[in-house]
């Protein structure tokens, strides 16, 4: 044969093996070979072929796939933000010298039907594999993905089998092929990083929630929503719910979309709690009991709605959210309030990672495997810092209920208490106590000839001496004027009689103390204890009583001096 000739039986048998791999791949794909060591990754373009929703039954045999994938439409696009039933087949060949398991993960978040089934060239063919969210109770779990297991004895090939069905695929519909070896350390990363971000999400509602049944204020009832609904909708969201309760009847992973907009009227009622809008910036409050609104009025509609403008609608909040959150945290840093840097800082955290989930679930990027696990851990972050500002909320009211309490008890002339601090003390006083009722002698001729600055000065030192003489044995509060009662309730001694003295001594050296400075001053007293009356209100009107009758027995002219 010459030359030329051998070219063309080489030109013919190339044609011929070409003509053959095109119709091949044009129906099957291109063989897949598994082994130990590497793990495939294919993607969703020319992979899968769309099914008429209407006329197609769902597949129960391998017989039956055949039919329906050759009838299917093939899809030449990838099915990011796209619904409905699509089917495929892959060619697989198994190279390793003994059994080995492969693990094949769909990379879907909502699948409300999978079916899987093996078809062996060597081997009887497997029953159906059953992966969806309704029916994955003897498939490996996977969060936020679907998976299940190939056994394939050594060196096996044949052809897999995809069914899948569901309202939204929020990526692109790649398959997985894994051994054993990544998967489940794929397994065991993705399903501890989302239980531990859930788990903390849950745990900090609880607190949140425990401060709200302690103190009644509404704020931390708002960030105990906000934060505790974040954690159900990714709990849904990720399976955990359908796996932990083993729901048949519904797919929970819709439920974290529906979730989401009454998170974020929580949210908004929480920033507006926590910069006190209502006060402070009426316009911003009307905002946010706005955006309240709005995200219930979704919330309420979307199980009405399908899932894809359900899935939509919650993206669109999210956009709208997260740049308000940060501007109003940026806002109020401006205005120095305390708490904005703690709620800046998680919606920054939450914001981005919230952007690049959103544009993991577009054209922009493609392949972004573990949008959801980026997403779950800075939303842990943020719930911390928002719990933070909550804290910072709560030390802040703390003080200034302090502040209040103080201002409204303490006497801001003396500095010691006031009427209502007295009428507290009596309240707590338990059945040994000594009431003394003090009125300065001549007060106002110290006001009328020296002026109000010495009047002033004269009580201020006439409350310090009383509180150094009684030091730990009792207290003294002003009630009004030039009067002053003292309250000893603490180390008296048995003998009521020997108490009063040593009460009478100590005012004795009051007053001298008083006269030294100012000599036209002097004290009238009255004195009496638990054992002279049924109440303390007696106890206070008979000392007051006694300190009158002391007064005029020095000079009756001297009572209303």
């Amino acid at each position: 044969m010459d030359n030329m000739a051998i070219k063309r039986v080489l030109a013919l048998m190339l044609l011929w093996m070409a003509t053959i791999s095109f119709s091949f791949l044009s129906f099957a794909g291109v063989a897949q070979p598994l082994s130990a060591t590497t793990d495939i990754a294919i993607q969703d373009i020319d992979i899968w072929r769309a099914v008429d929703a209407q006329s197609h039954s769902v597949p129960t045999s391998i017989a039956a796939m055949q039919g329906l994938y050759q009838s299917a439409t093939p899809i030449k696009t990838s099915l990011a933000n796209q619904s409905g039933a699509y089917v495929a087949r892959l060619q697989l060949s198994s190279q390793t010298l003994r059994a080995a398991s492969w693990f094949i993960r769909i990379n879907a978040n909502f699948v409300d039907k999978g079916l899987g089934f093996w078809q062996s060239d060597q081997y009887a063919n497997t029953g159906v594999i059953k992966f969806s969210q309704h029916e994955d109770i003897d498939t490996p779990k996977l969060m936020h993905n679907q998976a299940f297991e190939l056994a394939l004895s050594q060196q096996e090939s044949g052809y897999l089998w995809l069914y899948i069905k569901a309202e939204h695929y929020a990526l692109p519909l790649s398959i997985e092929i894994i051994n054993s070896g990544s998967f489940f350390q794929k397994q065991f990363i993705t399903n501890a990083v989302t239980l531990f971000s859930i788990a903390i999400m849950l745990t900090l509602a609880a607190i949140a929630l425990t401060l709200y049944i302690k103190t009644r204020l509404v704020v931390t009832l708002a960030c105990s929503a906000y934060i505790g609904l974040h954690g159900l909708g990714w709990a849904a969201a990720s399976g955990l719910i359908d796996d932990l309760f083993n729901l048949q009847h519904i797919n929970t992973t819709y439920l974290g979309m529906v979730i989401f907009p009454f998170a974020i009227a929580a949210a908004s009622q929480f920033t507006k709690l926590l910069f006190n809008l209502d006060t402070l910036h009426r316009n911003l409050a009307k905002l946010f009991n706005g955006v309240s609104i709005i995200c219930l009025a979704f919330g309420l509609a979307m199980p009405l709605l399908s899932f894809s403008i359900a899935f939509a609608i919650s993206h669109i909040i999210a956009l709208l959210w997260v740049p308000l959150a940060i501007v109003i945290g940026y806002k109020m840093l401006m205005y120095r309030d305390f708490r904005a840097k703690y709620y800046l800082l998680g919606n920054l955290l939450y914001g981005l990672s919230l952007l690049y989930y959103i544009l993991s679930h577009s054209n922009i990027i493609t392949g972004q495997l573990h949008a959801e696990l980026v997403v779950l851990l800075a939303l842990a972050g943020d719930c911390f810092c928002i719990l933070l500002s909550l804290a910072a909320w709560l030390q802040q009211k703390k003080q200034d209920y302090s502040r209040a309490y103080y201002q409204a008890r303490i006497d801001p002339l003396t500095h010691i208490g006031n009427r209502y601090a007295l009428s507290e003390a009596l309240a707590q006083v338990d059945k040994q106590y000594i009431i003394a009722f003090i009125d300065y002698d001549g007060f106002k001729q110290i006001n009328d000839k020296l002026g109000h600055d010495q009047g002033d000065a004269f009580l201020c030192y006439g409350a310090k001496t009383m509180t150094n003489a009684l030091d730990h044995k009792g207290e003294v509060y002003r009630t009004g004027g030039d009067e002053f009662v003292w309250l000893l309730k603490d180390h008296l001694p048995k003998d009521m009689g020997v108490a009063v003295a040593d009460i009478e001594r100590l005012i004795r050296q009051c007053e001298h103390a008083l006269q030294a400075k100012w000599p036209q001053s002097g004290i009238s007293y009255g004195i009496a204890h638990a054992q002279e009356s049924t109440n303390q209100s007696e106890c206070l009107a008979l000392a007051d009583k006694r300190m009158y009758q002391h007064k005029r027995s020095k000079d009756p002219s001297s009572v209303n001096a």
